[in-house]
């Protein structure tokens, strides 16, 4: 009988925590966030960065609100991510929350996204303005990858990041599959350095496939940075030679400290 009580318990906290989540991304948005886009978009001379930074603010203050609520989670999170500028940044992808994840640590990011989300109301008129790439170049949305493509190198120069989990969807084992090259032509096109991040647990609080949050567990949430390949030596490395380094790097199952060859 305790156990049956005790799952009960577990299914009412974990659906109180997914509403807050969702009232925090729905009502939140509107009364903390939604003045300041509209004030960027009409006013703002770098309407772009702004978007950017604002979604950044949006995600930080959610991830603030989960470590209250989820408290059984605990969260390893490299702090030198945040200083990570004019770069490429590669990392596997094992649950819905590992992108917004690396936007609340990134003030100035751009990524891949489905093309589906640039038709929703309001979250596509958010991606579209904050520069972020469409997944599928087909139509009118080939018009704005190329335009993004064309302006990435200056992008990059001005100190913003791309982020891209290559894979193109959440693992099911931590590492990473097939890899997508485009992200290391950009890199060496705009001779950027190389980032790898090493992300695990995520999955575990937000399981693929589930709709409620899971934070009966004790679970550890982590977050490092595992390689850097500068510009120089990603230039003189074949793609072929730089897409199995990043994979050896996530073989060896990745850790806090990076080389820096």
């Amino acid at each position: 009988m305790s156990r049956v009580v005790d799952r009960l318990l577990d299914r009412l906290i974990n659906f109180a925590v997914t509403m807050v989540c969702w009232f925090y991304f729905t009502i939140g948005f509107v009364l903390l966030y939604s003045h300041r886009y509209i004030i960027a978009y009409l006013f703002s001379p770098q309407r772009e960065t702004a978007f950017q930074q604002l979604t950044s603010s949006f995600y930080r203050g959610f991830f603030r609100l989960v470590r209250i609520i989820a408290p059984r989670h605990r969260w390893e999170v490299d702090e030198r991510i945040t200083e990570i500028n004019a770069s490429v940044i590669i990392c596997n992808h094992l649950s819905y929350l590992d992108p917004i994840l690396l936007i609340s640590l990134l003030k100035r990011q751009k990524t891949i996204v489905k093309t589906k989300f640039f038709k929703v109301p309001v979250f596509g008129w958010l991606i579209r303005n904050a520069g972020y790439f469409p997944a599928d170049g087909q139509g009118s949305y080939g018009l704005m990858m190329i335009d993004q493509v064309e302006q990435m190198s200056d992008y990059l120069a001005a100190g913003g990041n791309l982020f891209v989990f290559p894979e193109g969807t959440r693992s099911r084992d931590g590492n990473i599959g097939r890899l997508n090259r485009g992200a290391l032509k950009i890199a060496r096109l705009c001779k950027a350095p190389i980032y790898i991040l090493h992300l695990t647990g995520t999955e575990k609080l937000f399981t693929p496939g589930k709709f409620l949050f899971n934070t009966r567990i004790s679970n550890t949430i982590s977050v490092h940075i595992v390689d850097r390949i500068d510009p120089l030596t990603g230039e003189s490395m074949s793609l072929i030679e730089l897409e199995n380094r990043i994979r050896q790097t996530f073989l060896l199952q990745g850790g806090s400290e990076y080389s820096t060859s």
